[in-house]
């Protein structure tokens, strides 16, 4: 299995996200994981963004990703005992003797698994290994009908420092297929290194979803849809909302 984010993803990860994304979700899933009476699984769980909080406030919390160097860097970040905690998998197809009592699949996983039966496969797969009664929780963006028609001439969207005195930008460019619900990206990485510019570019698709999509995706599967959100605050799914927050249980 190849690695789906390139090296340079894993490597400046934390530099950009820790500004462009930290404040949007951070609280509401490192608080759902404290409030969990069990293990948490997080699928997606990256460079740890999420996942180094949550041990260090003492969670149970196991991580799985598509990508060896993501979890790479992650352990880095860990104590040796807690490597074990993270490894390299695939939410469709996993399979572990843990089960788990909150399932969470942050910042857009779904978008990443293109095809409906593996979708479906994903939410059956993580319905099985959650105890009875656990929860599932995971977010997807609300696609703006505008971006998805005139698409996103390329812009910076991150200009910040991957090391002191060190600069790192990010260059965004994107086109939707309205047909097979799918966005083209193009992500350019220019950055300072031992007194050279560097750049290196990374593309790749991302599925779309509409909010009743969203819902019989969910009816098709073994899970069952408590809620869905438009906001991390739990707030109600309206024409403001930009981002779909959904939660499922598996009864029984």
């Amino acid at each position: 299995m190849s690695d789906p984010y390139p090296d340079v993803v894993a490597r400046f990860y934390d530099a950009v996200y820790a500004r462009v994304r930290d404040g949007v979700d951070n609280d509401y899933y490192l608080g759902k994981m404290a409030g969990a009476s069990g293990p948490v699984l997080e699928v997606g769980v990256g460079t740890g963004r999420l996942f180094c909080e949550a041990r260090r406030r003492g969670t149970d919390v196991w991580g799985i990703d598509l990508s060896p160097a993501m979890i790479e860097r992650l352990r880095s970040k860990l104590p040796p005992e807690d490597h074990a905690r993270v490894w390299v998998d695939e939410a469709v197809t996993m399979r572990t003797d843990r089960r788990f009592t909150l399932a969470l699949a942050p910042f857009r996983v779904l978008s990443h698994v293109p095809a409906v039966e593996d979708q479906i496969r994903l939410l059956d797969n993580l319905h099985d290994h959650l105890l009875p009664g656990g929860t599932l929780i995971f977010d997807l963006y609300v696609p703006s009908l505008r971006l998805l028609l005139d698409g996103l001439d390329e812009h910076l969207d991150f200009d910040g420092e991957h090391a002191p005195g060190q600069r790192l930008r990010r260059y965004l460019t994107a086109r939707s297929d309205l047909v097979r619900q799918v966005t083209s990206a193009r992500m350019t990485f220019v950055w300072d290194e031992a007194g050279e510019e560097k750049r290196a570019d990374w593309e790749f698709e991302m599925r779309f979803f509409f909010r009743w999509e969203i819902e019989h995706l969910v009816a098709r599967s073994k899970m069952c849809l408590v809620a869905m959100h438009g906001d991390f605050a739990e707030g109600p799914l309206d024409e403001s909302s930009r981002e779909f927050v959904v939660v499922c249980r598996r009864d029984g």
